[in-house]
């Protein structure tokens, strides 16, 4: 891959949204009942929340003859309308653009552009009906014939954002207008997954271009799909205009017009939900959800996604981390020393779930439920390094290795308040086990740039993690530590890569979710991530407005949440 995708590493986080204060991953539909610490509820202040909050404003419903418009409030909308480099606004890319099959939940995918397939006994080929009349935006069929050009211009052109789920795509071919066949070079045991993630373009946009070209096209056209709703305007930095698509598939949307509006803090978005200004939004901080569950005519449904955030060690051979710090005891120790629930006090405002291995509970069956939590336990985690060997001789409150070198460590997470409040959590815990970790926050770029070299001991981060387990697995493979790659800790381990490659060609269900049960058991044993915690993606939405919001989450299942909503008429 190219070196821009580097810049997955910070998007990615971005997709599930940001663990800080966004969206993230987690457990159950409903969250327990966990009040937060008397510290959590301070954010609350951060996003304009207050006792004396004023209800939110009654919005006339509109007139049965006038166009529905759906506005939605965000931090930020997307870097391009280029699908071949745009990491971000992928809540928009799944309106604008279809895919073969499609994610309607966490943990299911249904017919998109493919309306059926099947494969062959040896699992080498799929064979896909594809829907009949289907246009694109501008008007140009989208057969089977375009989609066979669409899927090998991809992988011939080397698409940066979707082209490696096709790495097994030998041959791809339309046997009619209606019939697409690919032909792989082994067997894949998640073949419906890889789809939903790959956009089929039209050629009367993009045939004939450059690779260059390809990255330099910034025109509108650019976003032309044959998705629910077509791109009309957009004004970078302040606000898209997304129109329903008359000949969808499906039909025309209830929705006839989309508006995003881009805010520039959290707390402006939540004032412009409660003023009435904007209907949604799809990523609601959770500092404010006492003052939107309190408002009248706004909802707040808190769903599970597929989020997780963690602290990684660095564990590359060739890092400049310490010595100590690839010792299991002191890794264990740290364990130990996380206090998880505090976290979730702070960052999820009591909502979430303290997490294990790096699949969260929310991906189901492919979660190992066997992988026991490490509890916080101080007494513990000084026990094992007592035992392991390091002691604090001089009496500074920091224990030494055999040759008297100190248990200090860099810890690094981005700029912001809930992220210092986390690494102090970290750090006041490691503290009493006789580590040193003072937080030290940067800006993005800067936190990336320490990659390439690895050059870092422990980092704070988050991920938007795909619904099935490949990609989280993937993240670890020895490859991926290249410039460009996707390894943020360095690990790299023969037995571990594998069990990859097996996993990846696998079909039969239970036999692959053996494989990857033992894959997380081993990353849980080696801790190249302290997983920390899994939490809930938090939604609002104007009741008096519009109905149906909040039966999924994440930017995969958004697209179908929203084809279900209705306007309050």
């Amino acid at each position: 891959m190219k070196s821009t995708v580097w810049k997955l590493l910070m998007v990615m986080v971005v997709l599930g949204s940001l663990v800080l204060g966004l969206t993230a991953c987690g457990g159950d539909d409903e969250p327990a009942d966990t009040p937060a610490a008397e510290e959590a509820a301070q954010p609350a202040e951060e996003t304009g929340s207050t006792d004396a909050a004023a209800p939110a404003e009654e919005a006339p419903a509109p007139a049965a003859d006038e166009p529905v418009t759906l506005r939605i409030a965000s931090s930020y909308i997307w870097d391009t309308a280029n699908p071949t480099y745009g990491w971000y606004g992928y809540d928009v890319r799944y309106l604008v653009y279809d895919t073969l099959v499609e994610s309607t939940s966490l943990a299911g995918v249904s017919p998109g552009l493919a309306e059926s397939w099947d494969v062959s006994d040896d699992g080498l080929v799929w064979t896909f009906k594809i829907r009949e009349g289907v246009t694109f935006h501008d008007g140009t069929p989208a057969t089977a014939e375009e989609v066979a050009w669409s899927l090998n211009w991809a992988k011939e052109m080397e698409v940066e954002t979707y082209s490696f789920y096709l790495a097994s795509f030998e041959e791809i071919v339309a046997l009619d207008p209606t019939t697409l066949q690919v032909t792989l070079s082994d067997p894949v045991g998640n073949m419906e997954y890889l789809l939903i993630y790959v956009w089929i373009v039209p050629p009367s946009v993009w045939e004939g271009m450059s690779y260059d070209e390809i990255m330099e096209f910034e025109d509108l056209s650019a976003a032309i799909g044959t998705g629910p709703y077509k791109l009309v305007e957009w004004t970078e930095g302040e606000s898209m205009i997304l129109e329903a698509n008359e000949d969808y598939f499906r039909g025309k949307p209830a929705i006839d017009r989309i508006v995003y509006q881009e805010y520039a803090t959290e707390d402006a978005m939540v004032q412009a939900l409660l003023a009435g200004e904007v209907d949604v939004i799809n990523a609601a901080p959770y500092a404010a959800i006492p003052t939107l569950q309190d408002t009248a005519n706004v909802e707040v449904p808190i769903m599970q996604s597929t989020s997780i955030d963690e602290l990684i060690i660095n564990s590359h051979e060739d890092g400049s981390q310490p010595a100590s710090l690839n010792d299991p005891a002191v890794r264990l120790a740290m364990e130990y020393a996380l206090d998880r629930q505090q976290v979730i006090n702070v960052a999820f405002l009591g909502y979430g779930e303290a997490a294990t291995v790096v699949i969260p509970t929310s991906m189901g069956d492919w979660h190992n439920s066997d992988v026991a939590a490490i509890p916080y336990d101080i007494d513990e985690g000084n026990r094992i390094l007592e035992e392991a060997g390091y002691s604090d001789s001089d009496g500074d409150g920091i224990r030494e290795d055999a040759d008297g070198n100190p248990l200090e460590y860099r810890l690094y997470a981005t700029d912001g308040a809930t992220e210092a409040r986390i690494l102090e959590i970290i750090s006041d815990g490691f503290a009493q086990i006789g580590i040193s970790a003072p937080p030290t926050l940067m800006d993005e770029d800067s936190l990336i740039a320490l990659y390439p070299a690895f050059d870092f001991d422990l980092i704070y981060w988050g991920w938007g993690l795909d619904p099935d387990p490949d990609f989280a697995m993937f993240i670890f493979t020895c490859d991926q530590r290249e410039e460009g790659g996707w390894n943020d800790s360095g690990y790299c381990d023969e037995s571990f890569e594998e069990m990859y490659l097996e996993q990846g060609v696998t079909v039969d269900h239970e036999a692959r979710r053996q494989i990857l049960w033992e894959m997380q058991a081993k990353l849980f044993e080696e801790r190249p991530y302290l997983t920390l915690t899994y939490g809930p993606t938090v939604q609002a939405y104007r009741s008096d407005r519009f109905t149906g919001f909040g039966e999924e989450a994440g930017d995969i299942t958004w697209k179908s949440g929203l084809l279900q909503a209705e306007p309050v008429r």
